[in-house]
This record gives C-alpha cells, structure tokens and sequence, in this order.
C-alpha cells in the first residue's frame, strides 16, 4: 500500500525495471547501434526526436529526447554518468521521470546478451503497478526492435 501523501504532494512511483535479450549480434554491432543516442529512434518507439547537446560520447555528455508515454508527449534529458566496455549509464537530469537507466552488451556464445535497467522514480506520472508494466512491456518490445536493427543483415 502506498504511503499517503499530503494534499497537492505528487506521490512517488518507485521504479526498478530491467528486461534482458539475448541477440545474435556481436557486443560491438549491438553497442554501435544502442549506446548511439542518434539511432534512438529507430529501435525505442517512445523516442520520437533526439538531440545530443555534444559531439562525442562521454561521462557529462547529454542528449536531449522527446518522445510518448502512456499517451503523453514527455521531454526529457539524460546525462552520461558511466561508458566502460559492455556499460552505458545515463542519469536523467530533467523531465517526469527521475533516475538511471542502464544499457548491458554482454557476450554471449557468438552473439550478445543485452540488458536495459531503469531505476528511480515517476513523481505523480502514475501508479507504480501500471508504470512498471507499461514500462516492462516497453522495454521488451524496444529490445525486440533493437535485435531486428541488429541482426538485420546489411
């Protein structure tokens, strides 16, 4: 049961989501399309329009993204905090979501095992129960897309 809040305080949603797949892609093939903030749209269908606010990728380079959710347009903006190997973190640093989200490219046999993790929380965005399914789902499905982009033979 949530904690009550008072009058006019938006309640916190508490987010811990994360969905893995595996892929036949290599770590590099997958981790040139999914850690390129410019390629967002084509494999995450809540991104809708990405500006990347530096020009090379790096811990303190943001990009800016609009997008939908749930039926709303949303903005945000997020912020690299970690790039090593297999791992990109980004924090959000503004918009109706708050908290990090972690990209994962393991090796996997000859392909790749990939990993998107989001923490933090959704002040007054909606409940956490259907925040975390709708969010599930949409990671899923984004991860889905991200295989057919990489696997695609080109």
């Amino acid at each position: 049961m949530p904690i009550p809040v008072a009058r006019g305080v938006p309640e916190m949603a508490a987010l811990d989501v994360w969905v893995t797949q595996p892929m036949t892609a290599s770590p590099d093939r997958v981790r040139a399309v999914m850690f390129d903030a410019r390629r967002d749209p084509e494999w995450m269908a809540a991104v809708k329009s990405v500006e990347p606010l530096a020009d090379a990728l790096r811990p303190g380079a943001r990009v800016r993204r609009v997008g939908r959710f749930l039926g709303r347009t949303i903005r945000w903006t997020t912020e690299v905090m970690v790039l090593e190997g297999n791992e990109l973190r980004l924090r959000i640093i503004d918009g109706p979501l708050q908290g990090i989200v972690t990209y994962r490219v393991e090796p996997a046999g000859t392909g790749s095992l990939v990993t998107i993790h989001n923490t933090g929380e959704a002040p007054g965005f909606a409940p956490r129960r259907l925040l975390t399914m709708a969010m599930r789902r949409s990671l899923r499905a984004d991860l889905r897309r991200l295989q057919r982009a990489v696997e695609r033979v080109t």
